[in-house]
């Protein structure tokens, strides 16, 4: 509340601050006529006082909020909590008791549902386990086992029908897992010089064509595999 003697210096920012309880009748009369009086001589605060009438006016002009249905209960309930946990947390005791009746809580929601499932599996892990047991037993040493390379190269075991007029012709032949002639390539420090020969080069593709070659085993299944052949007129040497 202003004092008497602030009542006659009204300024701007008083105006402002109390512009909006101009028209109450519970204001002192004498900061009313101090305020209006200065509404009519100031331009700004006669514009500021129009543009809050007109705010006010907007606002109760708009519809009115339906109080939702359900508000009360909700109230109630969120009163209810509060009321709980202020009472639970009076001394020691009383948050003793609570922090009780929560891990009760928990241990029945939680643990009492898993219980049941957690101990039939648990049975029926020992019956697999107990009705398997006896095909787990160690048998004695194999006398008779035939031991089976982890490793075994790719071999040729079939010659070309089709002669060739070459000889000695080193060749690092690539063959896949269904024992077919991938790429071959001639090896490193060969001259190679059949190659630019090209009725030599197509006699020893032709050569490679009709070869059959095994392909190389890795733990028994199939793998490819890099083998060093060397072509002679009357045999073939193989290099894994």
């Amino acid at each position: 509340m202003m004092r008497p003697e602030d009542i006659q210096t009204v300024d701007c920012q008083t105006f402002e601050y109390w512009c909006e309880d101009t028209a109450n009748p519970r204001v002192d009369a004498v900061l009313t006529e101090a305020l209006k009086a200065h509404q009519v001589s100031c331009e700004r605060c006669s514009e500021f006082a129009a543009r809050t009438r007109h705010q006010r006016r907007a606002l109760h002009a708009l519809p009115a909020r339906q109080v939702p249905v359900n508000l009360a209960v909700n109230l109630r309930i969120l009163a209810s909590k509060e009321l709980a946990r202020r009472s639970s947390r009076v001394d020691w005791a009383t948050r003793l008791t609570a922090w009780e009746g929560r891990v009760r809580l928990m241990l029945n929601n939680l643990w009492r549902p898993l219980a049941i499932p957690t101990a039939g599996g648990l049975a029926s892990a020992c019956f697999l386990f107990a009705a398997l047991m006896p095909t787990f037993a160690v048998s004695g040493p194999a006398t008779a086992d035939v031991p089976t390379a982890w490793y075994q190269s790719a071999e040729v075991y079939g010659l070309s029908p089709f002669g060739g007029n070459f000889d000695n012709v080193t060749l690092d032949v690539r063959i896949d897992t269904s024992g077919r002639v991938v790429d071959y390539a001639v090896p490193t420090g060969d001259a190679g010089h059949w190659l630019k020969n090209p009725e030599m080069r197509k006699a020893v593709e032709n050569s490679l064509l009709f070869m059959s070659f095994k392909p190389a085993s890795f733990f028994g299944q199939p793998a490819s595999d890099t083998i060093r052949i060397t072509l002679r007129r009357s045999h073939i040497e193989v290099k894994g």
